[in-house]
């Protein structure tokens, strides 16, 4: 079994920007998503079995992000959204439902669309964020079909993957819509083989 990498973000040509959002440096080894949707991804090489640390902080309850895990280049990816071609821990406390609306307004509290949730695929099982403006920490790991999602300590989510659904791909992290701030420290990753 492979250590810990830091997939840092201060190493020029190691993470590529697709979509209209950004991510701006906000701090030593920090940076901050702005400016609408679209998805930082890690380019030097896709990892299949592994255990993924995120580290992320969210200023207001409307924040929304994701980590992406599992999905193709951004250029094959273009016939699907990311989240459907590999899979993505959900950031959003509200649990937003984009798809279900009630009186014209999206469905909130939504357990697939809650922080730490496979997004569409697995419920988040209970609610594990920290306050507003405090750091929250992703323990992510994926092997074979099998995908947990532990949030602060606490297991989250359980998930054995459909066989359709990839078991490798790329890294990366989500600017969801102008508005949202969501800051993130540099992911670790260590392979398992």
């Amino acid at each position: 079994m492979d250590s810990f990498q830091t997939l840092s973000f201060d190493t020029p040509g190691t993470w590529a920007m697709a979509g209209e959002g950004r991510f701006v440096p906000a701090g030593p080894g920090l940076l901050e998503s702005e400016g609408g949707s679209g998805l930082l991804w890690y380019t030097p090489s896709e990892f299949s079995d592994f255990r993924l640390q995120v580290d992320w902080l969210a200023h207001s309850l409307e924040d929304n992000s994701g980590v992406f895990f599992r999905f193709p280049t951004a250029e094959l990816a273009r016939k699907q959204p990311d989240w459907k071609a590999g899979f993505e821990v959900q950031i959003d406390d509200r649990g937003v439902d984009p798809e279900h609306e009630t009186l014209g307004s999206p469905r909130m509290g939504s357990p697939l669309h809650l922080t730490g949730a496979l997004y569409t695929l697995a419920p988040a099982l209970r609610m594990a964020s920290r306050p507003l403006g405090e750091w929250n920490s992703f323990d992510i790991l994926a092997r074979g079909l099998e995908l947990r999602v532990v949030l602060n300590g606490v297991e989250v989510c359980v998930f054995t993957a459909p066989v359709h659904k990839p078991r490798s791909g790329r890294i990366g992290l989500q600017a969801h819509h102008a508005g949202s701030r969501v800051c993130f420290r540099a992911p670790r990753i260590q392979r398992l083989t």
